[in-house]
């Protein structure tokens, strides 16, 4: 009754809807009032009454009137009156606001509730769930109560370093009901309505409805719950939280942690508990306070705190109100990885706090902070966080707004804003004056009308979000799909606009027939058109003076009616589809049409979508048409819903327009219009192709800017040619010149004729094979976003009506829908755009396989740049699964010796070795460390772009992902460099040998790395180990101080030795090894399928076609590519003859002219920096350019470097600007282009004000104006070793053609230490313009006599080291390496078995070597792989004529001349494989040539040499306590789907005893996941851990483990108390008895059954010695133990850090059953790598007798077991050795 006089109810009538309702009318209204007392503000209320007000308008100044107040209408009445158009001002605006609301905010209520649904709760092991690990609070509470009093507790031993931890145990899920057992279990909603399943209540995903879809009316019946995690009854909770703070009897927590210390203050927040409890936590700022329990004083003291980080952080956009957004729905929802997108904000911002372990203390704050509001009942002002100068800065505004906070925070994180003197600027325009202390910081809207007198049914255009100049003349600034537009009002009103600086104007155009007239931008100075699209830009639509503009339909609506399947890649690493609403996937996108042809050309699907809703926006059926045309030939599938229950949403036009789409309808007179806007190729069938290559090429043209009278491609009767040569060739690869338009021009022609009808032009393309309907284009990881918008530019307006689809991944093909020849519902070509790796890695998913394989033959696969495709260190692309090594403390010493001899210089020490089982191994890796030592020396002296992160400065040189980026640096173990700076699927890893190696090296190196590790781990140095190794520190300062390592490494420099030795051996401990591995490599493909391809640098080893392998040929395997131009070492050629073959390669660029320069000053140089390296080579190349020229010149001599081989890998560009500004002056260049590595887009920096802008033709178009052909002169082009490879840096060509001068005056490339020809050809063809650009190349090494110093520039081909460089590339791209050659092998063997993976039998060779079980392992693979390969004629006779093709180009003699027979052939391909895996023994015979010669230009037998296709792995090394979060999908075999039915899933939690989901959880299984055997004290004993099922529902288990008998085991046992006796019956007599050992002074422990990953987060029951129950962190505990159906028999429990949960055998003792039992600290050091399980297993064996004493002082005050090492031993340094 109280509310009721506080609301405001419309009248309801039609009439005076405007009026208000009387109270006590509304009392009196039955209907009314019953209604506001049953629902008031829930889901039925707003299913049928909506409130509508003025939000803006502040009431205490103004009259309260229907306008400025929610009032609340009937949503049937106003979805009605929505449509009209009243006179009287008041109904106006409430039509208005109707129309802006209802539709929008009624869906969000829409369909009914019920509360009898039924339930169906599944436990889904093996499906991409996991119980889990995150909400750990009663492990945590648990911890606390036990070591209340150990100061060394902290929160990465507890929590570890995952935010979602803390988040998910501070935001706990709260039900009231004090007569519930205290807890159930619950999880997301699988909604099973839609096309695909989707959750509801998990992070990241939504339904958009506010109704909770648990009680939701559902045409499938019943809720699909998956159990996840559990939920607890707020008394029941209280209750222990009271119990833990009651028992500390006052004392003051003592750890002073401030992570754990907040987390509890959060929790006492929220029971209610602050007022009593607070002084019991040890937090610093609380015993400051005036009054330490006063929420207020607190809540002041925490928004200071968290300000103040705000201040300090400044490298990233955290802001409070993001973390409070995340928060809150943690707090109500789960956190699953199954559907949770990769590229999602949520996933974004947890990788972000991830990043930084201070912000788990910014998040518990800013709980506390919501916590603190919530009790206080007041709010704090927020703020902005807008990145300035490259840093983010926060700004408090007089007005806040949080649309505003997060715009700003976008743009300026795109766009560079700068601050001087206060005030904030972007380029030299003053945007906001922040001098003031709460500053004015506002945006606006401006309105643009057309300034032609043309007229469509736009009359206006407003866009919001506009910056004002803070000059005296009006001038405006709008950002909007990475352009800058500059409004300048003139003083009688008139506009002027500049788009990215060039003059523009708003016009209405009038496109064609089917567009006809729309709004738009149109440049001044020419007649090309820019579509805008963004939700910033609102259109004024003429509704033509109808009052029902229903006609219409959906003009706001349309867009949210149609949703379609996308694809992402889940938080499993998993790809999934999701049903997306078109409306969700709206971005901004700039859409250029070029005059005079109008052809909607548009570069990604993206833009697509966003025009569909542009159409729909300013209601053009017509354009509405053409794009859904396109859009439909881009998508998986796309559904248009008619209808929602009984409520009609699609009619009218709008109706007609989709089915006419979807030719559902037919319309004879929109056929004739809109089949001119398609490019019909179908009529020419019967043409011969080189005359429809004409035809197509005139088309061609019509799809380019028009200038000057002419088009600015066409293309060249040589493309032509060579297209027709692609088309026809024998060859299946083919050679064009750098820079002759492969990608711009010659790929989507071939795309075109593949989507023709062309018979001559099919009949090629079949390649001896069947007609082609599926094309897949190939090209490396950085062209793809060129490649997909050059073929959808192309390739979407072909022949009217024709079915075809345009794919931009591969792996479309795991959607149901997307389907291959006859398994097609409509038969259609299609096109694949796709990278080389995601190609090979779609090939590893059996789904694909299915679809693939039956069709091959139908699929022509093109590539481009093929040399790379099929470099021989870029071959294969492995797929592996991880585990934990299994290395004990002697093999760990045994690394350390090897790693730091090898490091430091000295010889391999026999006697160090004697006592391992195989010394001969250590030996050899000796050999191999050296030799990788040399490499890096080699390698510019630097862990550089092939051998790992040197250090952190490494990160801010990609963006590409920086959690992934962050993750690679704060990883324990080496990651190769090229592994976290390029965005490919799989990513380079060494082999094991070489990271260990690599990890010492760094550790050596960047000590400071390893600073956190260090804190964390330090007290467990044992005394003897400080008085052996690091006797010159106080024992007490380096165990229990809080020096960083890195301060101790400075100051005394003579520990390093022994510091790096404790801290190796923890990290290799950790350190994963491989599992299981499958690969795909380039030669499957090319055996497997059509291919043909193109490359600028056509140096590639030679295979056979498919068609070869088809028609089981046995000739001479035939060139895959033109070789006539090669010149090999063997040949001796005349110079000559020599170049003339180089003239042939050479092509057009006939008259290249460089210089060779040494690069050997580099050595020394890069010991400095890498800007001083480059600094040197501007001063080398001025003091060139002065000895040729006596003339002085204020520009440069150069205005290119190509960094080929990654130099300058540590280095941003904005450190390259501040090097050519100090050494250039401000005014010789005034931009840097530089290539941005997010996205592969081109971009300008202004170098005065660090503006870093989207290089387009705008831009382009703005700079000739500014500069003309003097432009060459003021930009610098810095072009990095990732983009070496076929990126066209853009407009040269034009430029050249306008100016008749190169763009590229000279390029300055940076091979140094790069051998391969090719790639040095490929940095100079960066240069489009090579016979006009010269061009120096820095090289080290350089061979006596080859090079004269200042000789000048020269012909190339004439230079003598190009023709060593050239014959050397020859030699190499023909020989290959042994990996290639092994891969060969395994491509036939495939081929054979009809697999396009092959599953790796030796996956860690280093293990088997060291066991001495690899001689039989390899010698099973040879006789295999020679079995399979040589027993069929098709492969014996492949590998033959390989080997003949190679051999014959040797050097060496023997090689060369000796055949090459039946026998030789099976005898080289054993020895090969045994090479392989570095087994073989010279043989001191042909095949150590043979060998020598196929390993190219390797020098050893030993494969050293870093080769990246070995180790290409999708894998993530992980650190302790950062664990992979990936849950693998299990085969069907080995799943378990556990269900529970039943009518009201809460009823049946209330009683513990019926709760059949928990009882589930907490059961055994009777097989052992895990088994160990050691040895100690003479006796040999077998340890065997059982899981729960819980544990079975976890990220830590390997799906082998559940076999049939697990699954029969646990899914014919209904019987829960039988299952519990069968498991101790079971678990008593698979125990073995201990038997006596050889050697009773020897400890040994040796796994022998493991199914538990690496680094696996778990509590551990003891029930008997040699028995122990393993279940997740959190279930093990003593606030669960007495519910759990084996409670007698749980005697104690330990985590997998070492804290004692509880303890029912009061024992102290190391060989007594119990806490201290020394089979828990076996178990520790096999499963979680702890240092203090080495300790105590060390102390065991050879000072049991102080462990004794130490055992028998201790008073376990401080908590129970040897994790409180520290005061336990506290008397270490007094009692006697043993």
């Amino acid at each position: 009754s109280h509310l009721v006089n506080h609301i405001y109810f419309s009248t309801q009538n039609r009439n005076n809807y405007h009026k208000m309702m009387k109270t006590d009318q509304f009392v009196n209204t039955k209907r009314y009032m019953n209604a506001f007392q049953q629902s008031f503000l829930s889901v039925d209320w707003f299913s049928e009454y909506l409130g509508l007000g003025f939000s803006e308008i502040n009431p205490k100044e103004k009259d309260i009137n229907s306008l400025t107040q929610t009032v609340f209408y009937l949503i049937d009445l106003m979805r009605h009156q929505g449509y009209r158009q009243e006179y009287e001002f008041e109904k106006e605006c409430i039509n208005q606001m109707a129309r802006n609301n209802v539709r929008r905010f009624e869906a969000l209520f829409t369909g009914g509730q019920i509360a009898t649904q039924k339930y169906e709760a599944s436990i889904k092991i093996g499906f991409g769930f996991t119980y889990s690990k995150y909400n750990t609070l009663m492990h945590f509470l648990n911890v606390a109560q036990c070591y209340w009093a150990n100061p060394d507790v902290n929160n990465i031993q507890v929590f570890g370093k995952d935010i979602r931890t803390l988040m998910a145990i501070s935001c706990q899920k709260i039900f009231f009901d004090p007569n519930h057992c205290g807890y159930y279990y619950y999880g997301p909603l699988e909604l099973r309505d839609t096309f695909r399943t989707e959750l509801d209540l998990a992070v990241a995903s939504g339904t958009g409805r506010a109704g909770a879809s648990v009680a939701s009316n559902r045409q499938h019946g019943g809720n699909h719950l998956t159990i996840v995690d559990r939920v607890y009854e707020f008394s029941y909770l209280k209750g222990i939280l009271e119990r833990l703070f009651a028992g500390a009897d006052g004392v003051r927590f003592k750890s002073d942690n401030s992570v754990l210390n907040l987390l509890l203050l959060s929790l006492q927040l929220d029971f209610g508990l602050f007022d009593k409890y607070a002084s019991l936590l040890n937090i610093p700022f609380m015993t400051e306070l005036q009054h330490e329990a006063d929420t207020r004083e607190l809540q002041v003291e925490v928004a200071n705190l968290i300000y103040d980080f705000d201040r300090k952080h400044t490298d990233d956009y955290i802001t409070r109100s993001k973390v409070e957004e995340l928060i809150f729905e943690v707090s109500y929802k789960f956190i699953v990885n199954k559907n949770f997108d990769s590229h999602s904000n949520q996933f974004k911002l947890i990788s972000m706090l991830n990043a930084n372990s201070d912000y788990q203390e910014y998040v518990l704050l800013v709980k506390i902070y919501m916590s603190l509001c919530s009790i206080n009942k007041s709010v704090e002002v927020d703020y902005y966080k807008m990145k300035v100068n490259g840093s983010f800065h926060i700004v408090i505004p007089s007005n806040f707004s949080k649309k505003t906070s997060e715009y700003l925070e976008e743009i300026t994180m795109h766009h560079s804003f700068s601050e001087s003197d206060g005030v904030m600027m972007y380029d030299d325009i003053q945007v906001f004056d922040l001098r003031p202390h709460q500053p004015e910081i506002n945006l606006y809207q401006i309105r643009l009308e057309p300034s032609d007198e043309i007229q469509s049914m736009v009359k206006y255009v407003e866009i919001t979000n506009v910056f004002q100049a803070l000059s005296s003349k009006e001038q405006y600034l709008i950002f909007i799909a990475d352009n800058a537009i500059l409004i300048d009002v003139l003083e009688d009103g008139k506009m002027n606009i500049r788009i990215n600086q060039v003059d523009a104007k708003v016009s209405t155009i009038f496109f064609n027939e089917a567009i006809s007239f729309i709004p738009c931008f149109q440049f001044t100075e020419g007649q090309d058109v820019i579509i805008f699209t963004s939700r910033n830009i609102h259109y004024l639509v003429d509704k033509g003076g109808q009052f029902c503009p229903d006609y219409y339909g959906m003009k706001h609506e349309l867009i949210e009616c149609i949703t379609s399947e996308e694809l992402f890649t889940d938080l499993n690493d998993d790809p999934q589809f999701r049903k997306s609403k078109l409306s969700d996937l709206l971005t901004e996108s700039k859409v250029v049409v070029y005059f005079p042809d109008y052809y909607l050309l548009v570069s990604s699907r993206q833009q697509l979508i966003n025009l569909l809703d542009y159409a729909i926006y300013i209601r053009n059926i017509g354009f509405f048409i053409l794009v859904l045309f396109a859009l439909r030939r881009t998508s998986m599938y796309l559904e248009y819903h008619e209808k929602k229950d009984k409520v009609v949403q699609i009619t009218g036009p709008w109706k007609e327009a989709i089915l006419y789409v979807l030719g559902a309808s037919t319309d004879s007179h929109y056929d004739t219009i809109f089949e001119k806007q398609f490019v019909n190729i179908k009529q020419h069938s019967n043409l011969p192709l080189r005359d429809f290559i004409e035809v197509l090429s005139d088309n061609f043209t019509r799809y380019q800017r028009h200038v000057d009278g002419e088009y600015q491609i066409i293309p060249r009767t040589k493309q032509k040619r060579f297209l027709e040569r692609i088309i026809c060739g024998e060859e299946c690869f083919h050679f064009s010149e750098v820079g002759s338009g492969k990608t711009k021009v010659i790929m989507p022609l071939l795309c075109q004729i593949f989507l023709s009808s062309n018979k001559e032009a099919h009949k090629h393309l079949a390649r001896g094979g069947k007609k082609k309907d599926t094309l897949v284009i190939l090209v490396p990881e950085h062209l793809l976003p060129d490649a997909r918008a050059q073929v959808f530019r192309h390739c979407l307006n072909l022949n009217f009506r024709q079915d075809y689809r345009v794919h931009d991944d591969i792996l479309a093909l795991l959607h149901d829908r997307v389907e291959l020849g006859v398994a097609q519902r409509r038969p259609m070509k299609q096109i694949f755009v796709t990278s080389f790796n995601q190609f090979k890695k779609a090939l590893t998913y059996d789904k694909i396989c299915k679809k693939i394989r039956p069709h091959r033959e139908h699929i022509l696969v093109v590539a481009d740049e093929v040399d790379d495709f099929l470099d021989r260190d870029k071959l294969v692309f492995n797929i592996c699964s991880n585990k934990a090594n299994s290395f004990n403390q002697d093999t760990l010493e045994y690394f350390h010796e090897i790693s730091n001899a090898a490091y430091r210089g000295r010889e391999y020490q026999p006697n160090s070795f004697q006592s391992s089982p195989n010394p001969s191994y250590w030996k050899e890796l000796h050999s191999k460390f050296v030799a990788i030592h040399g490499e890096i020396q080699d390698a510019s002296k630097s862990l550089n772009k092939s051998f790992g992160i040197f250090n952190e400065q490494t990160l801010r040189h990609c963006a590409t992902s920086i959690s992934h980026d962050i993750e690679g640096y704060k990883a324990l173990i080496a990651r190769p460099y090229e592994s976290v700076n390029r965005a490919m699927p799989g990513s380079y890893y060494s082999d094991v040998e070489r990271t260990i190696f690599l990890t010492f090296v760094i550790l050596s190196e960047d000590v400071s790395k390893y600073d956190e590790l260090f804190q964390g781990e330090r007290k467990f140095i044992t005394f003897e180990y400080w008085k052996e190794y690091l006797a010159e520190l106080d024992y007490d300062e380096l165990v229990y101080g809080h020096d960083r390592l890195s301060e101790i490494a400075e100051k005394h420099p003579n520990t390093l030795g022994g510091l790096i030795r404790f801290l190796y051996i923890i990290i290799l401990k950790r350190m994963e090894i491989r599992d299981r591995s499958k690969s795909v490599n380039s030669v499957d493909i090319i055996f497997n399928f059509d291919c043909i391809g193109f490359t600028g640098t056509p140096f590639l080893d030679n295979y056979p076609t498919s068609d070869y392998i088809r028609h089981q040929r046995e000739d001479d395997i035939p060139p895959c590519i033109d070789r006539s131009f090669y010149a090999y070492t063997n040949e001796n050629l005349p110079t000559e003859e020599f170049e003339q073959r180089f003239a042939r390669f050479q092509g057009q660029n006939s008259n290249v002219l460089v210089e060779y320069v040494s690069s050997d000053f580099m050595h020394e140089s890069l010991k400095i920096g890498e800007m001083e390296t480059l600094e040197a080579i501007f001063e080398r190349e001025e003091t060139k350019s002065k000895l040729m020229s006596e003339q002085a010149t204020k520009t440069s001599p150069f205005n290119v470097i190509v960094d080929l081989c990654g130099i300058f890998k540590l280095s941003s560009i904005h450190d390259v600007r501040s090097l050519i500004l100090k050494h250039f002056g401000p005014d010789c260049f005034h931009y840097i282009y530089h290539i941005d590595q997010t996205n592969g887009s081109d971009r300008m920096l202004c170098i005065k004000s660090k503006n870093d802008v989207n290089f387009d033709e705008e831009f382009y178009k703005f700079l000739c104006q500014s500069y003309g052909t003097k432009l060459r002169e003021k930009v610098f082009f810095f072009i990095d070793n990732r983009n070496f490879i076929g990126k066209d840096v853009p407009f040269q060509l034009v430029y050249q053609k306008y100016y008749n001068l190169p763009l590229f005056v000279k390029s300055v490339v940076i091979a140094h230490d790069v051998e391969d020809f090719s790639k040095i050809w490929q940095a100079m063809g960066r240069s489009r313009t090579m016979n006009e650009t010269t061009f120096s190349i820095y090289k080290n090494n350089i061979p006596p006599g080859l090079v004269e110093e200042n000789c000048g520039l020269g012909d190339i081909k004439q230079q003598p080291l190009t023709k060593l460089l050239y014959t050397r590339n020859c030699d190499c791209k023909m020989a290959g390496n042994l990996s290639s050659i092994y891969q060969t092998l395994i491509a036939l063997y495939n081929l054979s078995q009809q697999s396009f993976y092959y599953s790796d039998e030796i996956v860690n060779t280093f293990i088997e070597k060291m066991e001495k079980t690899i001689t039989m392992k390899v010698k099973n693979i040879e006789v295999k792989i020679a079995k399979v390969v040589l027993g069929s004629p098709v492969p014996a006779q492949i590998l033959q004529h390989i080997f003949v093709d190679k051999f014959q180009r040797s050097c060496n003699k023997s090689v060369a001349e000796n055949d090459v027979s039946t026998q030789r052939v099976d005898t080289l391909v054993r020895q090969i494989v045994r090479q392989k895996f570095e087994q073989r023994l010279p043989s001191e015979d042909i095949y150590d040539d043979y060998i020598r010669f196929l390993s190219g230009e390797q020098q050893s037998l030993m494969e050293i040499s870093y080769t990246k296709q070995q180790q290409k792995q999708k894998q993530k090394q992980k650190a302790k306590s950062q664990d992979n979060d990936t849950m693998d999908v299990f085969d069907k075999r080995h799943r378990l789907h556990f269900i529970s039915k039943m009518a009201n899933y809460y009823d049946a939690t209330v009683d513990k005893e019926e709760d059949s989901t928990k009882a589930l959880l907490s059961l055994p299984v009777s097989f052992p996941i895990f088994t160990a055997e050691y040895s100690a004290g003479g006796k040999t004993s077998v340890i065997n851990i059982y899981p729960t099922i819980q544990f079975l529902y976890s990220h830590h288990i390997m799906s082998r483990y559940i076999n049939e008998d697990v699954q029969s085991l646990l899914n014919n046992s209904s019987d829960k108390s039988q299952i519990c006796s069968d498991f101790v019956a079971s678990a008593t007599e698979g125990l073995k008895k201990e038997e006596n050992c050889a050697d009773p002074n020897k400890f040994h422990a040796e796994v022998k059954l493991q199914f538990i990953k690496q680094n696996p987060q778990f509590s551990l029951v003891g029930i008997q010695p040699g028995v122990y129950l393993i279940g997740m962190k959190d279930q093990f505990n003593v606030h669960d133990r007495e519910n759990h159906p084996m409670s007698g028999m749980l005697q104690y429990a330990v985590d997998e850090i070492g804290f004692v949960l509880f303890d029912k055998t009061n024992t102290k003792s190391v060989d007594d059953f119990g806490p201290y039992f020394i089979e828990n600290y076996i178990l520790l050091d096999l499963l979680s790598k702890q240092e203090v399980a080495q300790n105590v297993i060390t102390y065991y064996c050879k000072h049991k007798e102080k462990l004794d004493k130490c055992l028998a002082q201790y008073d376990e005050k401080q908590g129970k077991g040897f994790i409180c090492w520290r005061f336990l031993f506290n008397q270490t340094t007094t009692l006697p050795d043993a």
